[in-house]
């Protein structure tokens, strides 16, 4: 695959993913964090299935791929999608959205002791303003939320699962499609909080879902799990980790500026010199950085 095709589908995961932060906020107001997360990966998984058939792709699971899979999904899906949830609940979408994305860090050290990839000047760069820019966006007073350090916890365990995982999926030999790979990744995240969520939701709460929540599920489902994580598994297949690690830094800025639209969060200076440090972050590695042949990209 050409690796100039992940800068295409990068803007759309951009705006994918940075909306979801509000949406989940939306979805959540009436539905448990369990609940509508388990509705939101299986639909997400459907929709990525479906797209495997459409097409004529071949789903079937090789026997020595089925561990690195579940390693994946359990990173991916399973941890990240929970610990997003909660930390949207604790906390707030805009700073969830911008905590996650100290997953460039994480990305950068695994794929380090990983894969051996190399920590150019320019990526060292690149990460040092991108997370100068989310610094700037964590440091504000949130003691006016429900638990934010709790919440804080958790969104930084959902960066650190999802940079891990990101740079599995990177390292694996796979003898299957992307769009196969996506699809048991969802299915298979999504048997951990089948398996805890009764316990947690042990009354089923749809009487409470109005119809804008069931639009946020239907947002997350099939917008920012199946089709975006199709572009993202896409991309990380396309590009070295750290590069689409890095490159992923735009998707807290949509988060904070959808966010203000949709839930009201509030925008001051801080968001402002962020976007300036993260768009430098992002000019660095998706410009100044040598793209792989085609054949090493993979």
């Amino acid at each position: 695959m050409n690796p100039r095709m992940a800068f295409l589908l990068m803007p759309a995961l951009w705006l994918a993913w940075g909306f979801s932060y509000p949406v989940t906020a939306i979805m959540i107001r009436e539905l448990d964090v369990w609940t509508s997360r388990l509705i939101v990966v299986l639909l997400g998984g459907g929709v990525m299935l479906l797209v495997a058939v459409v097409r004529g792709i071949r789903i079937v699971v090789p026997r020595a791929q089925w561990l690195n899979l579940f390693v994946a999904a359990f990173c991916n899906i399973s941890i990240f999608q929970i610990c997003v949830s909660y930390g949207v609940y604790l906390a707030s979408p805009g700073r969830t959205a911008v905590i996650i994305y100290t997953m460039p860090l994480w990305a950068l050290l695994f794929a380090r002791i990983m894969l051996g990839e190399r920590i150019t000047r320019s990526r060292v760069s690149s990460l040092i303003c991108g997370l100068a820019g989310l610094a700037l966006l964590m440091s504000q007073d949130m003691s006016h939320l429900r638990n934010a350090p709790l919440g804080i916890g958790l969104t930084l365990l959902a960066a650190i699962s999802f940079g891990f995982g990101t740079v599995w999926l990177k390292r694996c030999r796979w003898d299957m499609n992307v769009t196969a790979i996506g699809c048991w990744q969802l299915l298979i995240g999504a048997i951990p909080i089948l398996a805890i969520w009764p316990a947690f939701a042990p009354e089923l709460p749809f009487e409470r879902a109005g119809p804008v929540s069931w639009l946020a599920i239907l947002y997350r489902g099939v917008v920012a799990n199946g089709l975006a994580y199709l572009a993202w598994f896409r991309i990380v297949t396309m590009l070295p980790a750290t590069t689409s690690g890095i490159g992923s830094m735009a998707v807290p800025i949509v988060g904070i500026f959808s966010s203000t639209a949709l839930v009201g969060e509030a925008i001051g200076w801080r968001e402002i010199c962020a976007l300036v440090l993260i768009c430098v972050a992002l000019w660095l590695v998706l410009f100044k950085t040598p793209l792989p042949r085609p054949e090493e990209a993979g």
